[in-house]
C-alpha cells in the first residue's frame, strides 16, 4: 500500500528566505555528515546556503519553490528553475530540479512524491515538456528515489562539496 503524504505542500513566500536557507543547510547536512568531512560540509553549506541567495531565488519568478510541512513544521523542500541545460539532456526549455531536500525525521512518509508531483504540476502548467537534475552517484537512495519517478540516466557531471570532487549523475524525464 502507498503511503499518503499527512501534512501541507504550499508555494514559498519571500518573507521564508531565512526558513529554507536553515531548512536546505539542515536537510543537506543530515543527509550526508556521514560522508562528508566536516571542513568540506562547513564550506559547501557555507556558500549554498546564504539568505541572500535564497530571497533572490524567491524573487526570480521562474524558480519554482514548494514547501512540505507537517504539524507547521517545515519538513523539507523542492526547488526547481530553468538553467544552462547540458546537451545530453536535448531540450533547451527543460526545467532544472535544483533540490529535493528532506530532514531525515520524515523519511518514509511520502514527502518526497508530494514534493516532486507538486515540482512536476507547476512546471508542466508552466509549459516546460522536460525536466532534469544531477545526483551524486553514491546517492543510492534519491538514485532510487528519481528512478522511481522515471527519470533515467543520460549522462554525469561533476560536482563539488568543498574541496571534494564528486561525480553525479544526470537524469531527465519528460512532464
Amino acid at each position: 500500500m502507498t503511503k499518503q503524504f499527512k501534512g501541507t505542500i504550499r508555494k514559498a513566500l519571500l518573507s521564508d528566505a531565512e526558513l529554507l536557507t536553515e531548512l536546505g543547510r539542515r536537510c543537506f547536512n543530515e543527509a550526508f555528515e556521514d560522508v562528508t568531512p566536516p571542513d568540506d560540509m562547513e564550506a559547501y553549506l557555507g556558500s549554498t546556503f546564504q539568505k541572500s541567495s535564497m530571497a533572490r531565488q524567491l524573487k526570480n519568478s521562474q524558480s519554482i519553490i514548494f514547501i512540505a510541512e507537517i504539524d507547521s513544521e517545515p519538513a523539507g523542500y523542492v526547488y526547481s528553475h530553468p538553467a544552462v541545460t547540458p546537451e545530453c539532456v536535448g531540450d533547451k526549455t527543460a526545467v532544472k530540479l535544483e533540490r529535493i531536500y528532506l530532514r531525515k525525521l520524515y523519511y518514509g512518509l511520502a514527502i518526497g512524491d508530494a514534493l516532486m508531483h507538486a515540482a512536476i504540476n507547476e512546471a508542466r502548467a508552466r509549459g516546460h515538456r522536460l525536466i532534469w537534475l544531477s545526483s551524486w552517484e553514491l546517492n543510492d537512495r534519491a538514485n532510487a528515489f528519481y528512478k522511481k519517478w522515471g527519470f533515467t540516466i543520460v549522462g554525469n557531471q561533476k560536482f563539488t562539496v568543498g574541496r571534494d570532487i564528486q561525480n553525479d549523475y544526470i537524469l531527465s524525464r519528460k512532464i
